[in-house]
């Protein structure tokens, strides 16, 4: 190889600021949870690579308020079915109410459903409005949380 096209090359290679810590902006949300925080709600999306999604609603009258689904991702629009809804119902009357009613005891619960719900990928990275952060998740997407 000639020496100088050698030399450009490892200046091309070696420019500092060349390479980037920056995040992937493109990537699919698998292997994150999302969490998207509005009013007096906070939804935790856990997706998982093998196409399972969790969703555990963190502020709900139902304690715990977990679905349980698969998802995919067709250009912008992630599409969910959820087709088991996991939890604790409530028993007898409330003993405080804030945003939402709190109870002493509460009655667990396991259905079946069938609901969609579709997510903007675009609006969740771009996060224009303030309200999803993400971190990385490695957990199962079957499991409680």
């Amino acid at each position: 190889m000639n020496r100088a096209l050698w030399l450009s090359l490892l200046s091309v290679i070696f420019v500092p600021g060349c390479a980037s810590a920056k995040k992937e902006t493109s990537a699919p949300p698998a292997g994150h949870i999302l969490v998207r925080t509005v009013a007096s709600s906070e939804d935790a999306f856990a997706f998982c690579s093998n196409g399972q999604v969790r969703v555990q609603y963190r502020i709900s009258e139902l304690s715990p308020h977990v679905r349980f689904g698969a998802w995919n991702i067709d250009g912008d629009t992630i599409r969910i079915r959820w087709t088991k809804e996991k939890g604790g119902e409530p028993v007898g009357a409330p003993q405080f109410c804030g945003s939402v009613c709190v109870y002493k005891e509460y009655r667990p619960f396991e259905r079946a459903i069938d609901e969609t719900e579709e997510l903007s990928w675009n609006d969740i990275h771009s996060d224009a409005d303030g309200l999803w952060e993400s971190a990385p998740f490695s957990g199962d997407c079957t499991d409680m949380p």
